[in-house]
């Protein structure tokens, strides 16, 4: 939840409702190019976040 929503909803989609970049975009009204840059941007913010979890745990 701390990700902004226009990245959760696209690594929501890919990972926890299986559904393909093609799909995502025809469902969000996006480009397949725009899904995949979001995917990974989105990727990159959440690992970001789950690190600085974990480094705070220590």
């Amino acid at each position: 939840m701390k990700i902004p929503e226009k990245y959760r909803i696209v690594i929501h989609l890919f990972y926890y409702e299986d559904y393909s970049v093609r799909e995502i975009a025809d469902i969000l009204k996006l480009s397949e190019s725009n899904v995949k840059v979001r995917l990974t941007r989105g990727r990159t913010l959440l690992r970001n976040v789950l690190k600085e979890e974990w480094d705070d745990d220590k």
